[in-house]
């Protein structure tokens, strides 16, 4: 069944052999949950995300993202203070932990790229 194209309450998840993720970029799951690309390889990206009522670093396989994750039109700073926040209130991992840290210390946000380009 097509989705009806004035349907606005529901999200399209699509499903990419490719994916372009960038360091840095924030993502949303179905629930509306933000994580940050912690670290991205040729294969997997590392996301930054609360797990089990905590902040966890998780490793992604890039041909995977595009089912579970989208583009989120989430200011850099916003989600990276948002996060820190969340790991201050629920607990973080020392892997997460270190991943934001080096985020912070970028101090900018990254250039964006199509997620499913």
């Amino acid at each position: 069944m097509a989705k009806d194209p004035v349907d606005f309450h529901t999200m399209d998840f699509l499903s990419s052999a490719t994916v372009n993720v960038t360091c840095g970029q924030v993502l949303m799951d179905r629930q509306r949950h933000i994580a940050i690309v912690a670290k991205k390889g040729r294969t997997c990206a590392y996301l930054v995300h609360v797990k089990s009522g905590i902040l966890k670093l998780t490793k992604h396989a890039t041909k995977d993202l595009a089912a579970d994750w989208l583009e989120a039109d989430y200011q850099y700073e916003r989600a990276l203070d948002k996060l820190i926040e969340m790991g201050r209130r629920k607990g973080i991992t020392d892997s997460a932990r270190t991943a934001l840290e080096r985020l912070l210390k970028n101090g900018r946000e990254p250039s964006q790229r199509m997620l499913f380009g």
